[in-house]
């Protein structure tokens, strides 16, 4: 069984990583109000070019070295074992390989500026993007890391201060009228930020120590061993994230590629919430095994479930809900015809949202070809669909398209697992937090018929939460324990909160 203390770890571990979320969004928010309305629907079009090609160099360069510096680092904490060696090993890769590709970007900017956009004129915006390239990637060898020796409460302060100083930059820069390599600009020094933070906990800790070359090269082996596959995997993943994008590249102008993408940013808003979760899990769930306690990893599925089931539910639904006016009011009337795109992202979103409680695991057992296998049959699904839905549908075919992806994943990944160990989820949270979330849902929609204004968006999210919280409260969905848990967690400053917050919901 799940130990109290580990429970009131995984939900402080969850709690500074959701909290970072909120902080994050509310940066990202009003940097997407300022961003959207400044540029032109092209030049977001562009900006997802850039996105996508800094996504692939990650994903290029990466070599699938970070969930296994991840794993292994958490596993020989777990075992009371040395792990510097390996730690050592893989940044020195990583570098190098962010080194090469930041180079790559740089000397071919003309190539790829004719190849992604038909065009010489963005070859500037590419050879700034290869200083992005690096701060990046980098970043993303510190964040992995740093969450495989537990450091979740500097891991959420970091990216917020990441997030805080790249937002800053780059609406300042936009502002100035530095347009797309202001924005360029801004994204690398939110990553550099980040580097030289995170590299200075991570000397000042000695989580990293030069170590003689044969020493580190067995390794080295051992992580190629199991990163091999996930470099494939890895790729499959960019494509299951960013085939919608790439796709509609070439099938619709960049103003609608622009709504897309824009509609796909506000549900990664919420998507933050089970992201957090799942990273805080990886390291708990590599620890447990490490331990040979496959009876925790069994109790954090079940007791993880619940949470999501209770938390992301009526964040998915009630965004659905208000997907017009929230979507009008952050980015403006000209991105509105988005809210159809982030209704469907919003209900598959909603439906798939419990992977998060146990996707991980497939690297923590090392099912690494598995999740190769997911993704591919996955992604393939998806793209079947596409020459039916996208002539007809557009965007919002791709979106449902989209969905269709994440719930083959979803479906696959419970079935593979179910081979390997006993999948238990809670049941009595997953229905009452749905039909408390639907009533919510439909209260929402009804005021909303009878009268729209994104300026009202924040009434309209008020009386949603009223609802889903009386909802919850009729339907004695919360119990307790969970009350009881978030106390020991807050300590007893947050006593009168946490006391007023049982009258009401038990």
């Amino acid at each position: 069984m799940m130990t109290e203390v580990d429970a009131a770890r995984l939900v402080r571990g969850s709690v500074y990583l959701a909290g970072q979320s909120v902080v994050t969004t509310l940066i990202g928010a009003v940097a997407l109000a300022f961003t959207a309305r400044i540029l032109t629907q092209v030049e977001m079009g562009v900006a997802v070019v850039l996105m996508l090609t800094l996504g692939l160099a990650q994903v290029v360069t990466d070599l699938g070295f970070s969930g296994g510096l991840t794993k292994f680092v958490a596993e020989f904490r777990g075992r009371g074992e040395d792990f510097t060696s390996m730690s050592f090993g893989a940044v020195g890769v990583k570098v190098l390989m962010a080194g090469a590709a930041a180079m790559f970007c740089v000397v071919m900017a003309p190539w790829l500026s004719e190849l992604l956009l038909d065009s010489g004129e963005f070859v500037v915006l590419f050879q700034l993007l290869g200083l992005n390239v690096l701060t990046f990637c980098v970043r993303l060898t510190v964040h992995h890391l740093l969450l495989g020796v537990n450091r979740l409460k500097e891991l959420a302060i970091l990216t917020a201060v990441a997030a805080l100083v790249g937002k800053v930059f780059a609406v300042g820069l936009l502002v100035l009228g530095y347009g797309l390599v202001g924005l360029v600009l801004g994204w690398t020094l939110g990553e550099l930020a980040y580097v030289l933070i995170g590299g200075l906990i991570i000397v000042r800790n000695r989580y990293v120590k030069i170590q003689p070359f044969g020493k580190v090269i067995p390794h080295l082996r051992t992580l190629a061993r199991f990163s091999w596959p996930l470099l494939a995997t890895n790729v499959v993943l960019f494509l299951y994230g960013s085939f919608d994008q790439a796709f509609l590249l070439f099938y619709v102008p960049l103003d609608e590629v622009a709504v897309y993408s824009i509609a796909l940013r506000a549900f990664g808003v919420i998507s933050l919430i089970p992201l957090a979760l799942s990273s805080t899990l990886f390291p708990y769930y590599s620890e447990q095994r490490g331990r040979d306690e496959q009876q925790n990893i069994v109790a954090g599925v079940r007791g993880s479930s619940r949470y999501i089931a209770l938390c992301f539910t009526p964040l998915a639904l009630g965004l659905m809900a208000t997907a017009n006016p929230a979507i009008t009011f952050f980015a403006g009337q000209t991105y509105a015809s988005g809210d159809v795109v982030l209704a469907i992202l919003c209900i598959f979103g909603g439906l798939s949202s419990l992977a998060a409680s146990f996707s991980i695991l497939l690297l923590v057992y090392d099912m690494t070809p598995t999740v190769l296998a997911v993704n591919i049959t996955s992604v393939i699904g998806s793209v079947i669909l596409l020459p039916v839905l996208l002539p007809s549908l557009g965007v919002v075919g791709m979106a449902l398209a989209k969905g269709v992806a994440t719930i083959i994943a979803f479906v696959l990944t419970v079935l593979l697992l179910r081979r390997r160990m006993s999948l238990q989820f809670d049941g009595e949270a997953l229905w009452k937090s749905w039909a408390a979330a639907v009533a919510m849902f439909g209260i929402v929609w009804l005021l909303e018929y009878m009268y729209m204004s994104p300026y009202l968006l924040p009434l309209y999210v008020g009386v949603g939460g009223l609802v889903y919280v009386v909802g919850l409260r009729l339907l004695k969905a919360v119990r307790k324990g969970d009350v009881s848990l978030i106390r020991n967690l807050l300590g007893k400053r947050a006593a009168p909160i946490m006391n007023l917050a049982e009258r009401i919901l038990i």
